[in-house]
C-alpha cells in the first residue's frame, strides 16, 4: 500500500480516542452486549495496528454483520422501536468500520460518523453537563482530522490539540450570535425521536405499588419558579397531574379501558368549555415549570391551572395536557388560582363516572362504608370520618406494604394497614363511592425542594404522590388527602422527613447526591451545580422561536421581515470583513517544528559571541560564515549542519524514532557548544 494513504501513528490514537468518547453516552444507555462488541473492535482494531492481527477477511465480515443482525432483532422486543433501536444499529456500524479502517479515506467515514454520534447524543438531553462532555468530543475528533492532514514531522500530540482548541475557540463567537438570530427554521424531515429507554413518572393508571416504586428514584422530574412573589407553603403545594375516574376493583384507569367510544371521548375531552363551571377567589400565582422528558404528554400544575401557552390542550377533568409526547425538556407557563371551586353543579354523566364501582367484591368494605355513612349527618362528615379512622387506628406509612389480595381495599383496610398513598387514596375513593358520594384519584407531585441559589424549587421522582377529590353540594370538588390522616410530616414537612427511616427509600439512588443532602459543603455543591443547569434550561434550551422574536423585539422595537434580513445580512457582512482583516493584515507564521527550534535556539546562543544567523541565510552558508570567524568550531558546526539538513530535508520510513534520534544528538551538540558561547 502507497504510504502516502497509511493512517498516521498519532490521526490513529486520536481516531480511536475520539471513538471511545462519542460512544460512552450511548453505551450507557445501551444492553451490555452492544457495548461489548464495541470494546472488541476498539483493542481489535489496536491490535492491528501492532501487527497482532490481520483486518477481518470477506467472509469473517459477512458472518459478524450477519450474527449481529440476528441477535438484535431477537433483542428488540427489549429495545423496541424507536430512537433507542436506531442509535444501537447505528452504533455497531459505526465500530464495525473500525476492524476494516485501512486508508484515509476510511478515517473520514469514520470521522463523520463520529460527528453523527454527537448529534444523537443531543436528541436525548441537552444538559449543561452533556453539551460540556460533547465539546470535549469534538475537540477530540477535530484533533485527529489535523493529525491526519499535519506533516508527520511537524505532529505532536500537544500541538494538534491546542490547533484544535483555538479552532473551537474561533468558531465560538459566530456560533453564539448564529444561536441567537438565525432563524429557527424547523427540519425538512421528521423523524419519531421517542426513546423507550424509559417513560418516567405517574402513569395514566394507578395500581397499589405503582407510586411506591417512583419513591425508590431520585431522578429530578421538574423545576418551578413562581414569578412577583413567594412560593406556596410546602402543605399546599399539590401539583396536580391526571385525574383517573375509573376503578375496575384493582386499577384506577384515566380512561375505561376498551370502549368503543374511548378515542371519540377523548377528542371531545379537550374541546369543552369549562370557564363557567370554576368560580375563584383572590389573585392568581404565575409560575413557570422546566419538566423533564417523560414520554407521556400530560403536565403538571397547581389547581386551578390556566394555560398561558395555546399550543397546550385543557381536559374537562381541568388537567394540563401538552400537543405531543414531551420527549426533551419543556418550559412552560401556568397561572393557577389556588382559591377556588369547581364543578358546584355535577352533571349525571360525570355523576355516574365518579361513582362507578365494580358489581362485586370488596363486601366488607362496602359493609363498613354504610355503617359509617349512618352515624354521621353530611357527607363532608362522612369523609373527615374515614380521615379519623385513619388517623386512630394502627395504619403505617411505607414503601414496602405486604401483597394485597384479590379483594384489595378488604384487606388493606382490615388487615395489611400499611401502604404508601396510592394504597390510601384508592380506599379512601372507594369508601366515599361505596355510599353514592362522587369521589376520583388524582395522582401528581406533592412537595418539593427549595433552591436559594437561583429562588426555584426541585421535585423528584420520590415526591410522587396520590390523593383524592370528593364531590360535596355547595363545594363542588374538595381535595382530601387521606395519607396526611396517616402521616402529616409527609404533607407539612416532605416525603423526606416522613420517609427518613425507610431502606427503600431512594435505593435506587444510593449514591445519589440527594442522599447527602445533610452534608453542609455537599448539599450547598448539589444545589449550585443545579442552579447552574436550570439557567442552562432557561437559556439556552428554551430558546426558541417565541423567545427569539422577544429579543428582536426588546432590541429592534417591531419586529419586521425587512429587520431580520438587514441584520442577518449586517451580521454576515461583519463577520466576512473580520476574517478579510485577519487574512489581508495577518502576517503568515511558519509553524516552527521541533528541529527548527533547536536550531534556532543555537543561532541564538552563537548571537551572544557577535555570530547571529542573517535573514534567509542557508544553513551551509551559516556554517562557512562561523567556521570562518571562529574555526574552532569547525567540527561541530559541521555535524550540527549536516544533523539539521539530513532531519529537515529528507523522508524515513519512520520519521517519529528518527526525529527524536536527532534531536537527541542536536541537544548534545548544542551543549557542547554552550561553553563557548559564554
Amino acid at each position: 500500500m502507497d504510504i502516502s494513504y497509511q493512517i498516521p501513528r498519532a490521526a490513529l490514537i486520536w481516531v480511536l480516542a475520539a471513538v471511545v468518547l462519542v460512544s460512552i453516552p450511548q453505551a450507557a444507555r445501551m444492553p451490555l452486549w452492544i457495548a461489548i462488541i464495541g470494546i472488541t473492535c476498539v483493542v481489535w482494531r489496536v491490535l492491528i495496528f501492532l501487527g497482532k492481527f490481520d483486518y477481518p477477511g470477506r467472509w469473517l465480515r459477512t458472518a459478524v454483520v450477519i450474527c449481529t443482525l440476528i441477535i438484535t432483532l431477537t433483542q428488540m422486543r427489549n429495545i423496541g422501536l424507536g430512537l433507542d433501536s436506531a442509535a444501537a444499529l447505528l452504533m455497531l456500524g459505526f465500530v464495525f468500520k473500525l476492524i476494516e479502517m485501512r486508508s484515509k479515506r476510511d478515517v473520514y467515514v469514520v470521522v463523520s460518523l463520529c460527528f453523527v454520534m454527537c448529534m444523537v447524543s443531543f436528541l436525548y438531553t441537552q444538559s449543561a453537563v452533556i453539551t460540556l462532555y460533547i465539546t470535549s468530543c469534538v475537540i477530540a475528533i477535530l484533533t485527529s482530522m489535523i493529525a491526519l492532514h499535519r506533516s508527520q514531522a511537524e505532529t505532536s500530540t500537544r500541538s494538534n490539540f491546542w490547533l484544535a482548541c483555538k479552532l473551537g475557540l474561533q468558531a465560538l463567537p459566530l456560533t453564539v450570535v448564529l444561536f441567537l438570530v438565525f432563524p429557527r427554521i424547523a427540519p425538512l424531515w421528521s423523524v419519531p425521536f421517542q426513546s423507550n429507554s424509559g417513560e418516567t413518572g405517574v402513569s395514566n393508571e394507578m395500581t397499589p405499588g405503582d407510586l411506591a416504586l417512583l419513591g425508590r428514584s431520585s431522578e429530578l422530574a421538574f423545576r418551578v419558579q413562581f414569578e412577583g412573589g413567594p412560593s406556596p407553603m410546602h402543605a399546599a403545594l399539590y401539583w396536580r397531574g391526571l385525574v383517573l375516574e375509573h376503578f375496575d376493583g384493582e386499577t384506577w384507569r384515566r380512561t375505561r379501558p376498551g370502549s368503543a367510544y374511548a378515542e371519540a371521548a377523548q377528542r371531545a375531552d379537550f374541546n369543552l368549555d369549562w370557564e363557567d363551571r370554576v368560580r375563584t377567589q383572590g389573585g392568581p400565582l404565575n409560575y413557570n415549570i422546566i419538566l423533564e422528558p417523560t414520554q407521556q404528554p400530560w403536565l403538571f400544575g397547581l389547581h386551578l391551572a390556566q394555560r398561558q401557552t395555546s399550543s397546550l390542550l385543557q381536559s374537562r377533568n381541568f388537567e394540563i395536557f401538552n400537543n405531543g409526547l414531551v420527549n426533551k425538556r419543556l418550559s412552560y407557563d401556568l397561572q393557577s388560582y389556588t382559591n377556588n371551586q369547581t364543578d358546584l353543579i355535577l352533571l349525571d354523566s360525570a355523576r355516574r363516572r365518579a361513582t362507578q364501582l365494580p358489581e362485586e367484591g370488596n363486601e366488607a368494605s362496602r359493609a363498613f362504608a354504610a355503617q359509617l355513612r349512618q352515624s354521621v349527618n353530611s357527607d363532608r362528615d362522612y369523609a373527615f370520618t374515614v380521615l379519623g379512622h385513619f388517623q386512630q387506628n394502627p395504619f403505617f406509612y411505607t414503601l414496602n406494604p405486604p401483597l394485597l389480595g384479590d379483594q384489595r381495599i378488604d384487606d388493606f383496610l382490615f388487615n395489611t394497614r400499611n401502604g404508601f398513598c396510592e394504597h390510601y387514596a384508592s380506599t379512601f375513593a372507594f369508601l366515599m363511592r361505596a355510599v353514592g358520594i362522587p369521589a376520583r384519584v388524582v395522582v401528581g407531585y406533592h412537595g418539593g425542594e427549595y433552591n436559594r441559589f437561583e429562588d426555584y424549587m426541585m421535585v423528584y421522582q420520590y415526591n410522587a404522590h396520590a390523593w383524592t377529590e370528593v364531590w360535596l353540594e355547595g363545594e363542588g370538588w374538595v381535595r382530601f388527602d387521606p395519607t396526611a390522616a396517616v402521616s402529616p410530616e409527609r404533607v407539612e414537612i416532605g416525603v423526606e422527613a416522613a420517609l427518613s427511616e425507610d431502606p427503600s427509600f431512594m435505593e435506587e439512588s444510593f449514591f445519589g447526591a440527594n442522599r447527602f443532602g445533610g452534608v453542609g459543603w455537599m448539599n450547598t455543591l448539589r444545589l449550585r451545580l443545579d442552579a447552574l443547569e436550570y439557567e442552562w434550561n432557561r437559556r439556552v434550551v428554551s430558546y426558541d422561536e417565541t423567545e427569539q422574536y422577544d429579543l428582536f423585539a426588546r432590541l429592534f422595537g417591531q419586529v419586521t421581515d425587512q429587520k431580520i434580513l438587514l441584520l442577518l445580512g449586517g451580521l454576515a457582512s461583519a463577520v466576512v470583513a473580520v476574517l478579510a482583516f485577519i487574512v489581508i493584515r495577518g502576517t503568515p507564521t511558519k509553524s516552527s517544528d521541533p528541529v527548527n527550534r533547536v536550531y534556532a535556539r543555537l543561532s541564538r546562543e552563537l548571537d551572544k559571541i557577535g555570530l547571529p544567523r542573517q535573514s534567509g541565510e542557508g544553513p551551509y552558508s551559516y556554517r562557512d560564515r562561523v567556521v570562518a570567524a571562529r574555526p574552532e568550531l569547525k567540527e561541530p558546526m559541521g555535524t550540527l549542519t549536516e544533523l539539521y539538513v539530513e532531519l529537515s530535508y529528507r523522508q524515513y520510513d519512520e520519521p517519529a524514532d528518527k526525529l527524536r534520534q536527532f534531536k537527541k544528538q542536536l541537544l548534545q551538540l548544542r551543549l557542547r557548544l554552550s561553553p563557548l558561547t559564554r
